[in-house]
C-alpha cells in the first residue's frame, strides 16, 4: 500500500493543506478524495509525456474514490478549451482539478482551478523534482501572454499536494 514518508502541515488557517511525501501514494490520493467532499467529476490537467505514462492509472485510482476525472492536456494557448471541457464535463463548484505533471502543468491547473466558476478545489500531483519543492507549495498560479510570462493568475492555495 502507500508508503508515506512525510507529512507536512502548510497552516494557512481556513486554507491549510498537507504535504504528503512518499512513494506508491494510491491509496492516501484515494482516501483524500473520498473524505473531502468533492463533487462526483473532476478534471485531470497533464502533459502528453506525464500523461502517457500515469495519466490512466491516476484517473482510475480518483474512480475508486468515487470520482469521475476527465484527462485533459496542459496548454497555455488553448486554456478556453480547458474551460470548455469542464463545461461540457458538467464539472460544478465542488469538482476537484488536480494538476498531474511539473510546474507548468500545476500554473495552468491552478489557474483553471482559481477561476472555473470563481474557484473549485484544487490539488497538486507534482512529477518532476522542481515542482516538487518549488512550485507546488505557495499558490502562486499563472499564465503566460503573448506580452509577458505569467501576468494573468491569481494566489490559489491547494487543497493538498501529494508526491511521490
Amino acid at each position: 500500500m502507500g508508503e508515506v514518508q512525510r507529512k507536512v502541515r502548510v497552516d494557512l488557517g481556513r486554507n491549510s493543506y498537507d504535504i504528503v511525501i512518499g512513494r506508491k501514494l494510491q491509496k492516501e490520493l484515494t482516501e483524500f478524495v473520498s473524505q473531502e467532499g468533492f463533487s462526483k467529476k473532476g478534471l485531470v490537467l497533464t502533459d502528453e509525456h506525464v500523461g502517457a505514462l500515469y495519466g490512466e492509472a491516476v484517473c482510475g485510482w480518483l474512480q475508486e474514490a468515487g470520482l469521475e476525472a476527465a484527462l485533459g492536456s496542459k496548454s497555455l494557448g488553448v486554456a478556453e478549451q480547458v474551460f470548455t471541457a469542464c463545461i461540457k464535463a458538467g464539472l460544478d463548484r465542488k469538482s476537484p482539478v488536480f494538476a498531474l505533471g511539473g510546474g507548468v502543468v500545476g500554473d495552468l491547473a491552478g489557474f483553471i482551478a482559481a477561476t472555473y466558476m470563481r474557484g473549485v478545489p484544487f490539488v497538486q500531483l507534482p512529477t518532476s523534482l522542481l515542482a516538487q519543492v518549488d512550485s507546488s507549495v505557495g499558490g502562486k498560479v499563472a499564465v503566460n501572454h503573448a506580452l509577458g510570462k505569467n501576468l494573468i493568475g491569481a494566489f490559489y492555495q491547494p487543497k493538498a499536494v501529494l508526491m511521490g
